[in-house]
């Protein structure tokens, strides 16, 4: 029985555990229970423009290393990745695939932009990891479909809503005849924001939104893609009421696997009002870590590798089954981006491409993708009163083995009991770390 610790310094390490009869030690106690939830797709990045810029800067040897090393079953595991349809935020240019007005047949569509970056590191991310689900989502369709004209702010048209569809197909179609069949789709990167013209962004009715889900899977099932899933939403955790109205559609709900969630504003615990509504839906985390400003004071906050892990535990705590944090790669100063805008990578690559740095996000990452397989399922845990500097989540992994995941907030050392049917096992958490606890 082991523990793997890292710290708030990036130093991990591990530990040998013993456990006791139950009931010998007093304090507080995590304690397993034999029911479990939601089973697991994986944990990744999103693959954008600029982090596949950042890759391809690398020089051959130096990149094939590091994508192993990040996507390896036997490594970092990696396993799911978001890609962008078009320029995001974060892309050298902004671009779209039909800028033809009025081309409603898709006569002039053409993806090829994509060929000479994006596809070849998609590729050799799968050669590493063939399991790798790679999902899509747009920041906005060809701005001639748009009330403002433009990639910018406006919202979709209905009457485009079968040239868009044909659209997507086309860009899943391209991908696919490239090498790289995507797994996922969600129709709009945040359905509810214009982002202030800002970058690429589309405004949806949720019933806009529904209606063209239901086109959507029509042309998938059609064209040998009928094993794709749709998530909706695809924006923040106070969106749940939309959440709830767009799968009250019977319809809609057996069109759409589930729901695309963001953690910028609202609190995980929406998940799980939405789950009371719809238990059978997907949840899944699509965007951002920890958010980086406290939204009390307005000011930024430097958050350790225990808050990121616990920020992790709490969203699949409430159902999520897996969870895509923003750019795998940026240069030091968080470029290429269409901004100026201020994320930062979860890996940092200078911009000669001769260095590499790995954030506190990437290391925490790597005690879920590493040891939480895909179809694991989240072992319940008894609703014992534990002190609000701890976060825990268990799982039972396809193999039968069994993991724990103990996240520590707190600028002190805190120790704990790990109870599992009739053994106690007592763990001594270190102060602002995640722990991983082979059980």
């Amino acid at each position: 029985m082991k523990c793997i610790i890292t710290n708030p310094g990036r130093i991990q390490e591990e530990r040998s555990l013993n456990f006791e009869t139950q009931g010998k030690r007093f304090g507080p106690a995590i304690v397993l229970q034999d029911k479990t939830d939601q089973s697991m797709l994986g944990f990744g990045a999103a693959l954008t423009e600029s982090a596949c810029i950042m890759l391809s800067r690398m020089k051959e040897e130096a990149r094939e290393n590091l994508i192993k090393e990040i996507y390896s079953p036997a490594e970092g595991n990696f396993s799911v990745g978001r890609i962008c349809v078009g320029s995001s935020d974060y892309a050298e240019t902004q671009y779209d695939f039909a800028s033809e007005p009025d081309d409603t047949e898709m006569r002039h569509f053409n993806a090829s932009h994509d060929d000479a970056l994006i596809l070849p590191i998609l590729r050799l991310c799968r050669k590493h990891n063939p399991d790798l689900f790679l999902y899509s989502s747009p920041w906005s369709p060809p701005g001639w479909m748009k009330t403002s004209g433009k990639a910018q702010g406006g919202w979709m048209r209905q009457k485009y809503l079968d040239a868009y569809a044909l659209y997507y197909l086309k860009f899943l179609q391209h991908y696919e005849k490239a090498g790289v069949r995507l797994n996922g789709l969600t129709p709009q990167n945040e359905t509810e924001t214009d982002q202030v013209s800002k970058m690429p962004a589309c405004l949806w009715h949720p019933e806009l939104e529904m209606e063209f889900a239901l086109k959507m899977r029509k042309l998938l099932n059609e064209n040998g893609f009928k094993d794709l899933k749709i998530w909706l939403m695809d924006h923040n955790l106070i969106m749940w009421r939309r959440a709830i109205f767009q799968m009250d559609d019977p319809e809609v709900k057996s069109a759409c696997a589930g729901i695309a969630w963001h953690p910028y504003e609202g609190h995980p615990e929406m998940i799980s009002w939405f789950r009371d509504k719809h238990p059978e839906c997907e949840n899944h985390w699509t965007e951002g870590g920890v958010v980086p400003i406290d939204l009390v004071t307005g000011f930024s906050k430097r958050f350790s590798i225990g808050d990121i892990a616990a920020g992790f535990i709490k969203a699949i705590n409430n159902g999520c089954q897996s969870i895509t944090v923003w750019n795998l790669a940026l240069d030091p100063a968080g470029y290429p981006n269409i901004g100026p805008f201020n994320c930062t990578g979860t890996v940092e690559i200078d911009r000669d491409g001769t260095s590499v740095r790995r954030s506190d996000e990437y290391y925490t990452l790597l005690h879920f993708s590493r040891y939480i397989k895909r179809g694991a399922r989240r072992i319940m845990l008894e609703p014992v009163s534990l002190p609000q500097n701890f976060q825990t989540a268990g799982f039972i992994n396809p193999d039968g083995s069994k993991v724990l995941f103990i996240a520590n907030t707190e600028t002190y050392d805190s120790d704990l009991i790990i109870r599992d049917k009739d053994k106690d096992i007592p763990v001594r958490v270190l102060r602002e770390s995640v722990n991983t606890v082979f059980l």
